[in-house]
């Protein structure tokens, strides 16, 4: 480069910088056919001349992409060099340069994962969600390069988001939290190895966090922990060794199915839809005509007593064989039509929980009706609440997401 340009670059002269021009047009062409070198852009960026370094991106944009001979871009010498403003006017011109790979294949992301750039990361994640999956060299995340790089603030801050602006993909959520390195390293094997609890504590309580995954040398999470003779990984181990998603299939089935179904083509769903409502229909149509029909006023038969008109004519062993049946059919239809409707039709979910816990009343009340006894009346009394008061949880979960 021209020393009077690089000069004109480092004082931040733009008056100097036209005036080269006019002495030589093509002077950005040449440097341009460098494959690897300092620009204009550069230097400014080094030198924190933020009014040189707009000029030049309006100049020349393509200088904003071009790497130096020691690998670096001019948004990677701004942040490097501790100009966090000048990266922030990059990315109002450009927002993609924070993908843009350096030396090592670290992006700005990754260096402010390792630096500790909190509020640049979030910047960062905020302007371009998709930096999260870019990889290194080595195949590591700016989650890779915080753990490894103990830095739990911007640890804290990536997993946080991610588990927001991921909350509805549970395959996504399950892809970064589980990406492997080139030694077939976890975040979570990487937290391990540097006997960090706090880490390996927010990662355990993730859903999709796969405790049990082997890297390259065939170690899980707590063999790499085991193995650490130094320090003190008692507390470590016991996070390790929790479980608190013991029961989160069960609980969270209504957040696992939407995952699924949003893999589905439209007219797969469409046809799902028709499938369970006709299921649906069906079922609670047989709670008003069961098998056999009602005793009827002075009917004179083995199962028709005094006291008992309009009362199911089916003794109670087959009468709760059959409806047991039938209610389970009946939860289970319409909990997966809310699935699917939480896929196609989000917006009216506030609706459809208190119309589900309406028809879930009806249905208990026309069951303990028409009981052939008082003992099957009883076993309704008690087991079908417990079974609203679960749905009545989960729809409480569900108008808090909503």
């Amino acid at each position: 480069m021209d020393e009077r340009l690089k000069r004109a670059a480092e004082t931040g002269n733009i008056d100097a910088l036209y005036s080269f021009i006019h002495d030589d047009g093509n002077v950005f062409k040449r440097i341009d056919k460098m494959e690897f070198v300092d620009t204009p852009l550069h230097v400014a960026a080094v030198t924190g001349n933020t009014g040189f370094a707009m000029e030049m991106m309006n100049l020349k944009p393509s200088f904003a992409r071009k790497l130096n001979q020691d690998g670096f871009s001019p948004i990677h010498l701004a942040l490097l060099s501790g100009k966090p403003e000048m990266v922030i006017d990059f990315l109002s011109i450009d927002e993609n340069l924070v993908r843009l790979k350096g030396r090592e294949g670290f992006t700005v992301a990754h260096y402010a994962a390792r630096d500790v750039n909190v509020h640049l990361l979030s910047q960062f994640l905020d302007v371009c969600p998709d930096c999260i999956f870019d990889l290194t060299v080595r195949r590591q995340t700016a989650l890779h390069i915080a753990a490894e790089s103990n830095n739990f603030e911007a640890f804290k801050v990536m997993l946080e988001w991610i588990q927001k602006t991921f909350k509805d993909s549970r395959s996504t959520r399950i892809k970064i939290l589980n990406l492997q390195d080139k030694d077939g390293n976890t975040v979570l094997h990487l937290a391990a190895s540097n006997n960090q609890p706090q880490m390996m504590g927010m990662l355990v309580k993730c859903k999709g966090v796969d405790t049990k995954k082997n890297n390259k040398l065939g170690f899980t999470a707590m063999d790499v922990l085991r193995r650490q003779t130094l320090a003190d990984n008692r507390k470590s181990v016991k996070i390790l060794k929790s479980n608190p998603h013991r029961f989160s299939k069960f609980y969270n089935f209504d957040e696992i199915l939407p995952d699924y179904f949003r893999e589905m083509k439209p007219e797969t769903i469409n046809a799902l839809l028709v499938v369970f409502s006709l299921v649906l229909s069906m079922t609670y149509q047989a709670i008003l005509s069961p098998p056999g029909g009602f005793a009827e006023y002075g009917a004179a038969s083995s199962n028709s007593k005094d006291g008992r008109e309009g009362k199911s004519v089916m003794t109670s062993f087959h009468f709760l064989a059959f409806y047991v049946s039938n209610g389970v059919a009946f939860f289970i239809s319409f909990a997966i039509m809310i699935s699917l409707f939480d896929v196609v039709a989000k917006n009216i979910m506030f609706c459809l929980w208190p119309l589900y816990l309406l028809m879930c009343n009806s249905y208990w009340f026309a069951f303990s009706a028409i009981a052939p006894s008082n003992s099957v009346k009883n076993f309704v009394g008690l087991a079908v609440p417990i079974v609203v008061m679960l749905f009545v949880g989960i729809s409480s979960f569900r108008f808090r997401k909503y």
